[in-house]
Formats: C-alpha cells, structure tokens, sequence
C-alpha cells in the first residue's frame, strides 16, 4: 500500500494529500485557471487519449464550470477528481486522476481515469499519485474494487497501472469515445486487500 497523508488544504482547494513528492488536491472553482493552463499546454499531447473538445473546453470560464461540478459529486460521494502537483511546486499542475461513478450498495466500486503533463511523463509520478489515491478511496469510501480502462496502444498507461498493482481482468472491444471514435480498452481491476472475501 502506498503512504499519503491528509494535509491542511492549500487555499484554493478543499481537500489535499500528500505522498512522497507529489500532493493531489480537490480543487474549487477558484483554481480554475491554473487548471486551465494545464489543459492548455497539454491539449495536444493529451488529444490521441482523450474525448473530443471544443475551444471553448480550454477557457477559464469553462473549467470553473467543471470545477464546480467537481466539489459538487465530492461533496455527494459519487467522484474525486484530485489534480496533481509537486511538493516543491503546489501551485503549478501537473497533472489528474480521478475516481468517478463511485457505487455504493453491494458494488462499492469506482472507476479511475488519469492523464499528466507531457514533461512530467516517465518519472512515476503517476504510479505514486495512483497508488495514493487507491488507498485513500479504499480507505475513506471503504471501497471493495477499482477499475481502470485503458487503450491497448497506450503503452506508458498500461505500465502505470500494472505497476500500481492493477490485474488485467479482460478486453472491451469498441468501449469508449476516445479523439473522435471508439477504441477498444484493456480492462484492469484493483481489488480492496483489506476487504475480506
């Protein structure tokens, strides 16, 4: 299990952890910008991997709109949407990972989705913020699995998640909306270990 610990929230956030060298925090509205001016950068880096957007998707204005609806499912218990920074750089985002469609009931599952700044790529930053992040899902939201999607293509984000202890669980072909049309995505799961069978 990998360690974190909760911290006093930065100023424009509601909830941050800390790992090793990494924080991930939920952000309010007024972070907007800096989250902004991570999309932006990375718009063409992220494209082969993610839905299509429009312009106006990069502008401040709309992501305030999605921040809110962010602290809006966090505070329901049904997503957590941490954006990643480094310790020695707080302010400055490097990337996200998010737990969405958290179900209750007899499924407490969620699935996890991810991406990172291109200059960031390969220095495991990733794998750290996604273990952190299982273990504090799993631990607040006593969640028994977690699912992760991933193009077969996307060689680096299949080693993120083998890394972080994820099991290769099957194949959906056609499964997403991915750039402009559906890909086929290997599916991982994360099991709960403290979770009795």
């Amino acid at each position: 299990m990998a360690r974190f610990e909760i911290i006093t929230p930065l100023p424009e956030s509601c909830l941050s952890i800390q790992t090793k060298r990494l924080v991930l925090s939920v952000y309010k509205p007024s972070a907007a910008s800096r989250v902004t001016d991570y999309l932006v950068r990375n718009r063409t880096f992220h494209k082969p991997y993610t839905q299509k957007h429009n312009d106006r998707y990069f502008t401040v204005s709309e992501q305030k709109a999605y921040l809110k609806s962010d602290l809006y499912q966090f505070r329901h218990n049904t997503q957590v949407g941490f954006w990643i920074s480094t310790i020695e750089d707080p302010r400055v985002v490097i990337g996200r990972l998010s737990f969405y469609s958290i179900i209750g009931g007899a499924m407490m599952t969620s699935f996890v989705g991810y991406h990172i700044d291109e200059k960031y790529q390969g220095k495991g930053y990733m794998t750290e913020a996604l273990r952190a992040g299982c273990d504090f899902v799993f631990k607040y939201y006593h969640l028994h699995r977690i699912q992760a999607d991933v193009m077969p293509t996307n060689e680096r984000s299949l080693r993120v998640v083998e890394k972080a202890g994820f099991t290769k669980m099957g194949y959906n072909v056609r499964y997403m909306e991915i750039d402009g049309s559906y890909k086929d995505h290997v599916m991982y799961v994360l099991l709960n270990p403290d979770v009795e069978k």
